[in-house]
């Protein structure tokens, strides 16, 4: 009988030292593919770095070309919507 209780206690610390040591990995991020600007007008491509930057936390931004440049106005959009963390 103290045997049985033994093995099944010696069997329970051995499944939980087990289940202890699982990896600890995180799964590494991938890097975001760069923004494809192709045929982009190059107030777009600026309005897209703003963006971006203001994203990140640098507040960056145009306001004549942005109120004024809808090229400027919707890559600013567009980058700082694909940079938002």
């Amino acid at each position: 009988m103290l045997l049985n209780k033994t093995l099944i206690a010696s069997s329970l610390l051995v499944l939980i030292f087990l289940g202890a040591c699982g990896g600890s990995e995180q799964a590494t991020p991938r890097k975001p593919k760069p923004l494809d600007t192709t045929g982009k007008s190059p107030t777009f491509i600026k309005g897209a770095e703003d963006g971006c930057t203001t994203a990140k936390g640098d507040y960056t931004k145009n306001h004549e070309a942005f109120n004024n440049d809808i090229d400027y106005h919707e890559g600013w959009f567009i980058g700082r919507g694909y940079c938002q963390v």
